[in-house]
Formats: C-alpha cells, sequence, structure tokens
C-alpha cells in the first residue's frame, strides 16, 4: 500500500489535453463570422421560398381581394375617388405584411403605421413648421459632409430608407430584410398583375379564379 508521503509528492497529471487547450471554435471571431453569415444566407433562401409558394400566392391574392372589396364597399361616394389609389396600396401593403406574421421588421412597421388617407387626421394636422434659412457656409459644409461618406455607406443608407422601419439596422440585419422585403414585392406585383387583367375582363387569372370585386 502507498504510503502518505509518495500520495503528496506523487505528480500531479497533465492538464495539457490537446482537445481542451484547442482553440474553441465560438471563441474564434472569424468563424463566428462566416456562421452568421451562412445562418443570414438560409434564412434568406426560406424566406424566398416563402414567398415564391403557389400556396401562399393563393392566400395572398385571396386576402387582398377581400380587403379590396371591403374598402371599395365602405367608401363608394365619388368624393373618395382621389383617395382611392393610396387606400389601394395601404390595403395591399397591410396585406403582404400581414402574410409575413410579423417574422421581419419592415412588416412590422407597415402593421404599425398609421393609415396615411385619414381624414379625420389630416383636418387635425398641424402647420408645419418654418425651416431655418440655411447659410451658404453650413449648406457647403453640409454638402462636403455627404461627399466624404464612402460609396457603400451612401447606398446603405438609401437601402435603409427604401425599406420600412430599417433606418437603423446593422448592414447584414439590413441585406436579410431588404432581400426578404424584395421578394414579398414581387409575390403582391403578380398578385396585382392578376387583378388588374380580372377587372380588364381577361379571363380567370391565376390565384384569382372565381373571383370579383362586385
Amino acid at each position: 500500500m502507498a504510503s502518505l508521503e509518495s500520495i503528496i509528492n506523487a505528480p500531479e497529471p497533465s492538464t495539457n489535453n490537446p482537445e481542451t487547450t484547442s482553440p474553441d471554435a465560438d471563441s474564434n471571431p472569424n468563424k463566428r463570422r462566416k456562421i452568421g453569415h451562412r445562418t443570414v444566407a438560409a434564412d434568406a433562401s426560406l424566406n424566398h421560398l416563402h414567398w415564391t409558394s403557389q400556396s401562399e400566392q393563393q392566400i395572398y391574392s385571396t386576402n387582398l381581394l377581400r380587403t379590396l372589396r371591403h374598402v371599395l364597399r365602405r367608401n363608394p361616394s365619388p368624393s373618395t375617388t382621389a383617395s382611392k389609389p393610396r387606400q389601394v396600396r395601404y390595403a395591399a401593403d397591410r396585406v403582404l405584411a400581414a402574410a409575413a406574421k410579423g417574422r421581419t421588421r419592415w412588416s412590422r412597421a407597415i402593421l404599425s403605421s398609421p393609415p396615411p388617407f385619414n381624414n379625420r387626421r389630416m383636418l387635425h394636422k398641424k402647420a408645419p413648421a418654418a425651416r431655418k434659412k440655411v447659410t451658404g457656409l453650413r449648406s457647403m459644409r453640409n454638402g462636403t459632409e455627404k461627399k466624404k461618406l464612402p460609396a457603400v455607406e451612401r447606398k446603405t443608407r438609401v437601402l435603409s430608407r427604401l425599406v420600412p422601419g430599417c433606418r437603423k439596422l446593422s448592414f447584414p440585419n439590413l441585406l436579410e430584410e431588404a432581400t426578404d422585403y424584395i421578394s414579398a414585392l414581387e409575390m403582391q406585383v403578380r398578385a396585382m398583375t392578376a387583378l388588374a387583367e380580372l377587372l380588364a375582363g381577361g379571363g380567370s387569372p391565376s390565384g384569382l379564379a372565381g373571383e370579383s370585386l362586385s
């Protein structure tokens, strides 16, 4: 039996296990960045499949037609004819945002926005405040600052203003939102084209067979 002294003086087991000392994949920023890009690409691919599926096209077209029928029946008077295009656009965008099921920032921004054709809100709208006169020096300074921005950053700002609710997003998240928004708009264009064919009397277009606005 080993003595107590030999046990105390025995060398400690080596902890230099190559499996435990090897750099963890999660601690590598380059590997994390690659994994993040793959995740974004996979999400974008799934979203694209969602907007290009025939079943989703059918559901959106049906809901859009029902919503437009409700809008036209609610405001049949000629006095509201001028606001009809805005009402149609607003209804189409809201149905499109609802089809996203709250998965994206742009859809939540559309659903939370008030209608732009609210007459009561327009009557109580405050007069715009007088704009301060910008001096020549300040105007030149602002123009110089804009020119100093890199081309990629300028284009990113423009893109962030085109996608609803995405002005303060990081570049990777902005690209993901923009990709999904473009795919959704493409489906909206297909549905609106089919609806226009239906109204023009061109038969029963795909996705709207047997439907009408009356």
